[in-house]
């Protein structure tokens, strides 16, 4: 299915939020301009930030200064390595931690990835190491049907350890940006409640 359709259908399932201001990649230079389309595409509609606080999904770019900024894909790369040189546990799907580009992490520290090892950066497999499981395994989709995938539960199991995202009928996306406004109004960016300083 194209990625397009696909996006159609992750924005039913999860609509963008009012005034979003997207992110604008900026391409790294080690990335040699190479990202899927699909997550490009995403990106676009979405930014940087979370689903339901607890899937982040990072940006292009470099570790940029705390305080907010969104999660980039360099910082989480580097725990992908990490995690593929502790456990290499599938790692003959995998190949090397070079190999490996990394675009989200759950609140279970399950890192997901891309396996880069296609010249096209749109033929990229999703590449998940699940922490609890100790275990790296390859799905042969793209970010945005990993996605869709996991909230309509469409794998033989939950992919991740973040298991309220597997079928989950309405996901809420919430931009970094406005998680910051959020906060800094003294509104909790998830339960709407008042936020309380000490």
């Amino acid at each position: 299915m194209e990625s397009g359709s696909r996006l159609d259908v992750i924005r039913r399932i999860m609509p963008p939020g009012s005034g979003v201001v997207a992110d604008e990649p900026s391409m790294p230079d080690h990335l040699g301009g190479r990202l899927p389309g699909d997550y490009l595409e995403f990106i676009a509609v979405y930014g940087g930030g979370a689903v339901d606080d607890c899937l982040e999904v990072a940006v292009p770019g470099e570790d940029a200064s705390p305080g907010g900024a969104p999660l980039p894909i360099s910082r989480v790369t580097m725990e992908a390595h990490k995690a593929w040189e502790f456990e290499k546990v599938g790692g003959e799907l995998i190949g090397g931690p070079d190999s490996i580009l990394a675009w989200g992490i759950d609140s279970s520290a399950d890192l997901l990835c891309w396996v880069t090892s296609e010249a096209s950066a749109d033929s990229w497999p999703v590449a998940v190491f699940n922490r609890g499981k100790a275990r790296w395994r390859v799905y042969e989709c793209g970010m945005v049907d990993f996605l869709v995938g996991v909230f309509q539960e469409e794998f033989d199991e939950c992919p991740i350890g973040e298991v309220s995202l597997w079928g989950a009928r309405e996901p809420r996306f919430l931009n970094w940006r406005e998680e910051k406004r959020l906060i800094a109004s003294g509104i909790h960016p998830w339960n709407g409640g008042s936020l309380q300083t000490f």
